[in-house]
């Protein structure tokens, strides 16, 4: 259960990032799937590390959102396929 809420907000933030930033090759399916992997790296990493915050639900979300935010960034910085 903990890492549904990875799921939701990679999925999330990947529908936001292919509805409002046009302009890339894999549309919003292809957001959604960076996004959903970013967030479940991330926070499957800090999880490992010991660094997950102790925040709950909110605590999740915000890292998940980073995670989702930075494989997006990621993929449009280095123009990845």
């Amino acid at each position: 259960m903990e890492y549904f809420w990875f799921v939701a907000v990679g999925v999330s933030v990947g529908l936001v990032a292919g509805h409002f930033l046009q302009g890339n090759n894999f549309g919003i399916l292809g957001d959604v799937v960076f996004a959903l992997g970013g967030a479940l790296t991330f926070g499957i990493a800090l999880g490992l590390s010991g660094a997950s915050p102790e925040a709950g639900l909110i605590g999740k979300s915000v890292v998940a959102a980073i995670g989702a935010m930075f494989a997006l960034f990621l993929r449009r910085v280095l123009k990845v396929a």
